[in-house]
Protein backbone atom coordinates (compact mmCIF):
# COMPACT_ATOMS: atom_id res chain seq x y z
CA UNK A 1 0.00 0.00 0.00
CA UNK A 2 1.16 3.33 -0.62
CA UNK A 3 1.41 6.51 1.76
CA UNK A 4 -1.68 8.70 0.86
CA UNK A 5 -2.37 12.23 2.49
CA UNK A 6 -4.51 11.63 5.20
CA UNK A 7 -7.32 14.39 5.41
CA UNK A 8 -6.95 16.56 9.11
CA UNK A 9 -9.10 15.84 11.35
CA UNK A 10 -12.09 18.61 12.15
CA UNK A 11 -11.73 21.33 14.29
CA UNK A 12 -14.38 23.11 15.86
CA UNK A 13 -14.19 26.67 15.19
CA UNK A 14 -14.10 27.59 18.48
CA UNK A 15 -12.31 24.91 20.71
CA UNK A 16 -11.74 25.94 23.51
CA UNK A 17 -14.31 26.63 26.33
CA UNK A 18 -12.50 27.54 29.17
CA UNK A 19 -12.52 31.55 30.69
CA UNK A 20 -9.35 31.61 33.01
CA UNK A 21 -10.09 33.69 35.76
CA UNK A 22 -7.04 32.86 37.70
CA UNK A 23 -3.78 30.87 37.57
CA UNK A 24 -1.40 30.03 40.58
CA UNK A 25 1.24 28.20 40.41
CA UNK A 26 2.11 25.97 43.49
CA UNK A 27 5.21 23.72 43.28
CA UNK A 28 8.43 23.36 40.89
CA UNK A 29 10.90 21.05 41.24
CA UNK A 30 13.96 19.75 38.39
CA UNK A 31 11.28 17.33 37.51
CA UNK A 32 7.50 18.54 37.60
CA UNK A 33 5.57 22.10 38.43
CA UNK A 34 1.92 22.18 39.15
CA UNK A 35 -0.39 24.92 39.03
CA UNK A 36 -4.17 25.65 40.03
CA UNK A 37 -5.99 27.10 37.59
CA UNK A 38 -9.22 28.56 38.13
CA UNK A 39 -12.05 28.69 35.29
CA UNK A 40 -15.84 29.06 33.80
CA UNK A 41 -16.68 26.77 31.19
CA UNK A 42 -18.98 28.51 28.13
CA UNK A 43 -21.87 26.69 29.64
CA UNK A 44 -22.13 28.36 33.03
CA UNK A 45 -19.85 25.98 35.15
CA UNK A 46 -17.19 27.25 37.72
CA UNK A 47 -14.17 25.10 38.78
CA UNK A 48 -10.44 24.59 39.20
CA UNK A 49 -7.94 22.64 37.25
CA UNK A 50 -4.65 21.30 38.45
CA UNK A 51 -2.20 21.09 35.77
CA UNK A 52 1.13 19.00 35.94
CA UNK A 53 3.83 20.40 33.96
CA UNK A 54 7.19 18.04 32.90
CA UNK A 55 10.18 20.16 32.71
CA UNK A 56 11.48 17.51 30.60
CA UNK A 57 10.74 15.39 27.32
CA UNK A 58 9.95 11.90 27.63
CA UNK A 59 11.64 10.07 24.96
CA UNK A 60 12.76 6.35 23.42
CA UNK A 61 13.91 4.05 21.22
CA UNK A 62 12.68 0.51 20.21
CA UNK A 63 16.53 -0.83 19.11
CA UNK A 64 16.37 -3.64 17.53
CA UNK A 65 19.11 -6.09 16.46
CA UNK A 66 19.72 -8.16 13.74
CA UNK A 67 17.53 -11.19 14.40
CA UNK A 68 14.21 -8.77 15.14
CA UNK A 69 14.73 -9.15 19.01
CA UNK A 70 13.94 -5.77 20.79
CA UNK A 71 16.58 -4.50 23.50
CA UNK A 72 14.48 -3.91 26.72
CA UNK A 73 15.86 -2.99 30.21
CA UNK A 74 14.23 -3.51 33.42
CA UNK A 75 14.23 -1.96 36.40
CA UNK A 76 11.43 -0.75 39.69
CA UNK A 77 9.41 1.66 38.89
CA UNK A 78 9.14 3.51 42.24
CA UNK A 79 5.21 5.17 41.64
CA UNK A 80 3.52 1.84 40.63
CA UNK A 81 6.05 -0.32 43.45
CA UNK A 82 6.69 -2.84 41.02
CA UNK A 83 8.84 -3.95 38.48
CA UNK A 84 8.95 -3.28 34.25
CA UNK A 85 10.49 -3.97 31.50
CA UNK A 86 10.82 -1.32 28.88
CA UNK A 87 12.89 0.25 25.79
CA UNK A 88 15.61 2.38 26.83
CA UNK A 89 14.28 5.61 28.02
CA UNK A 90 15.20 8.71 29.32
CA UNK A 91 14.34 12.59 30.13
CA UNK A 92 15.16 15.26 27.78
CA UNK A 93 16.11 18.86 28.83
CA UNK A 94 14.96 22.04 26.95
CA UNK A 95 17.62 22.77 24.85
CA UNK A 96 19.02 19.17 23.99
CA UNK A 97 16.75 17.11 20.97
CA UNK A 98 14.97 14.50 21.77
CA UNK A 99 18.06 12.17 19.13
CA UNK A 100 20.36 13.51 21.81
CA UNK A 101 18.56 12.34 24.86
CA UNK A 102 17.81 8.90 23.73
CA UNK A 103 21.45 8.04 21.83
CA UNK A 104 22.75 8.76 25.50
CA UNK A 105 20.42 7.10 27.55
CA UNK A 106 20.33 4.27 24.89
CA UNK A 107 24.21 4.11 25.89
CA UNK A 108 24.23 4.33 29.39
CA UNK A 109 21.67 1.83 29.42
CA UNK A 110 22.70 -0.62 27.47
CA UNK A 111 25.92 0.53 26.88
CA UNK A 112 24.92 0.01 22.69
CA UNK A 113 25.17 2.50 19.83
CA UNK A 114 22.75 1.97 16.49
CA UNK A 115 24.05 3.37 13.11
CA UNK A 116 20.57 3.60 11.62
CA UNK A 117 17.83 6.21 13.65
CA UNK A 118 14.25 7.62 12.61
CA UNK A 119 11.35 9.21 14.16
CA UNK A 120 9.13 6.08 14.60
CA UNK A 121 5.79 8.17 16.83
CA UNK A 122 5.19 11.23 18.85
CA UNK A 123 1.98 11.17 21.33
CA UNK A 124 0.79 13.07 24.71
CA UNK A 125 1.09 10.25 27.64
CA UNK A 126 -1.19 12.17 29.57
CA UNK A 127 -3.35 14.92 28.29
CA UNK A 128 -5.90 15.38 30.81
CA UNK A 129 -3.45 16.06 33.45
CA UNK A 130 -0.11 17.06 31.55
CA UNK A 131 1.73 18.64 28.89
CA UNK A 132 4.36 16.25 28.40
CA UNK A 133 5.66 15.30 24.98
CA UNK A 134 7.17 12.21 23.69
CA UNK A 135 9.24 11.12 20.99
CA UNK A 136 9.70 7.41 19.87
CA UNK A 137 12.38 6.21 17.69
CA UNK A 138 13.39 3.31 15.98
CA UNK A 139 17.32 2.12 15.72
CA UNK A 140 18.76 -0.57 14.03
CA UNK A 141 22.15 -1.70 13.34
CA UNK A 142 23.34 -2.26 16.67
CA UNK A 143 26.95 -2.38 18.44
CA UNK A 144 28.92 -2.02 21.03
CA UNK A 145 28.93 1.64 22.64
CA UNK A 146 32.72 3.09 22.46
CA UNK A 147 33.62 4.62 25.55
CA UNK A 148 32.88 4.32 29.56
CA UNK A 149 28.88 4.92 30.01
CA UNK A 150 26.78 4.32 33.77
CA UNK A 151 23.68 4.59 34.52
CA UNK A 152 22.51 7.07 37.53
CA UNK A 153 23.09 6.12 41.02
CA UNK A 154 19.65 5.57 41.83
CA UNK A 155 19.36 3.44 39.25
CA UNK A 156 20.09 -0.44 39.38
CA UNK A 157 18.87 -2.25 35.24
CA UNK A 158 18.72 -5.15 33.98
CA UNK A 159 19.31 -5.82 30.21
CA UNK A 160 17.32 -8.70 28.38
CA UNK A 161 17.01 -8.94 24.20
CA UNK A 162 13.37 -10.26 23.32
CA UNK A 163 12.16 -11.27 19.81
CA UNK A 164 9.50 -8.65 18.46
CA UNK A 165 6.36 -10.68 18.46
CA UNK A 166 7.13 -12.03 21.88
CA UNK A 167 7.07 -8.64 22.85
CA UNK A 168 3.83 -8.06 21.37
CA UNK A 169 2.18 -10.89 22.60
CA UNK A 170 3.58 -9.39 26.26
CA UNK A 171 1.51 -6.07 25.58
CA UNK A 172 -1.66 -7.93 25.21
CA UNK A 173 -1.36 -10.08 28.26
CA UNK A 174 -0.30 -6.97 30.21
CA UNK A 175 2.78 -8.24 31.32
CA UNK A 176 4.55 -5.07 29.34
CA UNK A 177 2.69 -2.38 30.44
CA UNK A 178 4.97 0.99 29.99
CA UNK A 179 3.22 3.28 28.03
CA UNK A 180 6.17 3.97 26.04
CA UNK A 181 6.83 0.90 25.10
CA UNK A 182 3.61 0.24 24.35
CA UNK A 183 3.31 2.78 21.79
CA UNK A 184 6.59 1.80 20.04
CA UNK A 185 5.64 -2.18 19.63
CA UNK A 186 2.38 -1.23 18.44
CA UNK A 187 3.78 1.76 15.85
CA UNK A 188 6.19 -0.93 14.19
CA UNK A 189 3.57 -3.55 13.98
CA UNK A 190 1.16 -0.85 12.23
CA UNK A 191 3.98 0.06 9.63
CA UNK A 192 4.82 -3.52 9.05
CA UNK A 193 1.35 -4.35 8.04
CA UNK A 194 1.30 -1.97 5.53
CA UNK A 195 -1.04 1.55 7.44
CA UNK A 196 0.00 3.75 4.24
CA UNK A 197 0.88 6.86 6.48
CA UNK A 198 3.90 8.98 6.63
CA UNK A 199 4.80 11.57 9.16
CA UNK A 200 4.47 15.30 8.95
CA UNK A 201 7.74 16.55 7.49
CA UNK A 202 7.60 19.61 10.34
CA UNK A 203 6.99 17.11 13.19
CA UNK A 204 9.61 14.72 11.99
CA UNK A 205 12.05 17.98 12.32
CA UNK A 206 11.17 17.75 15.78
CA UNK A 207 12.94 15.02 16.91
CA UNK A 208 16.14 16.80 15.77
CA UNK A 209 15.24 20.22 17.61
CA UNK A 210 15.46 21.10 21.06
CA UNK A 211 12.20 21.20 22.70
CA UNK A 212 13.19 25.32 23.25
CA UNK A 213 13.39 26.11 19.35
CA UNK A 214 9.23 25.07 19.03
CA UNK A 215 7.56 25.09 22.43
CA UNK A 216 4.09 23.99 22.68
CA UNK A 217 1.16 26.52 24.06
CA UNK A 218 0.67 24.22 27.28
CA UNK A 219 4.44 24.67 27.75
CA UNK A 220 4.74 28.05 27.14
CA UNK A 221 2.05 28.82 29.83
CA UNK A 222 4.39 28.49 32.18
CA UNK A 223 6.63 31.81 31.17
CA UNK A 224 2.79 33.69 31.28
CA UNK A 225 0.41 32.77 34.41
CA UNK A 226 -0.43 36.34 34.60
CA UNK A 227 -2.44 36.35 31.11
CA UNK A 228 -5.88 34.50 32.65
CA UNK A 229 -8.47 35.25 29.51
CA UNK A 230 -8.41 31.97 26.89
Amino acid sequence: MKDMKLPPLPIPAKPDPFEVLERRAFYDSPWVRLREDRFRHRRGREGRYTVCGFQHTACGVLALDDEDQVVLVGQWRYPLEQYSWEIPEGGGREHESPFETIRRELAEETNLEADSWEPLAFFHPSNSSTDEEAFLFLASDLRGSIGSHHAEDDEELAILSEPFARCLQRVLTGEISDGLTIMALLSLQARRSGIPAAMDPALAERFFQAPSLHPSAGRKRWNNLSETSS
